[in-house]
């Protein structure tokens, strides 16, 4: 699926690898290229015609950078969680709305909930990162736009913002804001993930999935409507049309399929305020009764470095006299037993007291 042989019946293969760091490869989807050129075309179209003056050009490409940083950013931490989980971590897309990340962790609701949470965790981190420099830079805590309805502003309206503020203000308002949607108890959003994995544990995997879905589908109804009363309500809209479709299709799966597991789980759609999906549903047993391989403690991993150190150095320890012992009987064998040194002769003594006590070898 993810290499050369990509069938390109799939609208999500439509992509062009960017890179690859820590061993997952990013892709940017063609249709987000596309997208990102039209947002910035509106960005300089002004009522008189265009403006395509430096400072107007760097504020919508800069913008849009910023997004696609915090997104790849947030799929990252949706990977590292699986990885810590001891799951795979192989692939990230990012796409118009907003970014897929290919994943497999274990089929536990434990695993499930830490690789969701650790995709808004990185936000909480940015979030938090700009936070401090802004109290630090402007001298207020009021600087900090803890207002949802107003993200990108200090509370304190006293406040005016010099330009490398402003900027601040943007990663922080974009990296707020996409949290707060992402934490909505809505599925497919990660909100919606982690009240999926809740309820797992207690009531079932199939039953967590159509309370979970339902909820989603529910919440994609209201998404919509309240679209129609804000500026971006195409945007919106998208992304109720998008999220009612994925819980439809999870509920589609699970009445055709009777009890499915998430053995496919190979793509989690986190890495925007439009939510998530995972992809690749497929059938097996269910996974209730399975555990995660737990991480090693600390003190646990300290105790196999210092053992490993140990065994380490008696290896080295045991060469060394090996070797000692050889130069020796070369010695012996050229210049006779009496042109031993004291210490020379202690180590052949040791090494003859450890063979007797070895007794014979076996035949």
């Amino acid at each position: 699926m993810y290499g050369n042989d990509r069938p390109w019946d799939n609208p999500l293969n439509w992509s062009i690898r960017a890179g690859r760091l820590f061993g997952i490869v990013i892709r940017v989807h063609v249709v987000f290229i596309l997208c990102a050129i039209i947002l910035v075309w509106m960005e300089v179209r002004t009522e008189d015609g265009f403006d395509w003056s430096v400072q107007n050009l760097i504020r919508a490409l800069g913008t849009y950078a910023i997004l696609f940083g915090i997104v790849l950013l947030h799929e990252f931490g949706h990977c590292f969680g699986a990885r810590y989980v001891k799951g795979t971590a192989d692939e990230i897309l990012i796409w118009p709305l907003g970014g897929l990340a290919y994943v497999r962790p274990p089929q536990t609701p434990a695993a499930h909930m830490i690789t969701t949470l650790a995709g808004p965790l990185v936000n909480v981190a940015i979030c938090a990162i700009c936070s401090g420099a802004l109290v630090f830079w402007m001298g207020s805590f009021g600087a900090v736009p803890w207002n949802p309805l107003h993200p990108f502003e200090p509370v304190d309206g006293s406040l005016f913002p010099t330009t490398g503020q402003v900027w601040l203000l943007r990663v922080y308002g974009l990296s707020y804001f996409l949290l707060l949607v992402n934490l909505l108890p809505i599925f497919p959003f990660d909100g919606g993930r982690v009240l999926q994995a809740w309820l797992w544990s207690r009531k079932g995997f199939v039953r967590s999935m159509e309370i979970a879905t339902t909820t989603g589908m529910i919440g994609a109804v209201l998404v919509g409507i309240f679209g129609l009363f804000v500026q971006a309500s195409w945007l919106v809209l998208m992304i109720a049309i998008f999220g009612y479709l994925t819980c439809w299709q999870t509920r589609r799966l699970l009445k055709e399929q009777g009890k499915i597991a998430l053995d496919g789980y190979e793509s989690e759609y986190a890495g925007s305020p439009y939510g998530e999906e995972y992809g690749g549903f497929g059938v097996s047993h269910p996974y209730e009764t399975q555990e995660p391989e737990r991480r090693p403690s600390w003190w646990q991993r300290r105790k196999q470095r210092r053992t490993a150190r140990k065994v380490r150095r008696e290896r080295e320890r045991v060469i060394a006299h090996e070797q000692a012992v050889e130069d020796i009987l070369k010695k012996v064998s050229l210049e006779g037993i009496s042109s031993l040194t004291s210490r020379e002769r202690s180590v052949l003594q040791r090494e003859t007291e450890r063979k007797r006590a070895a007794g014979p070898p076996e035949l």
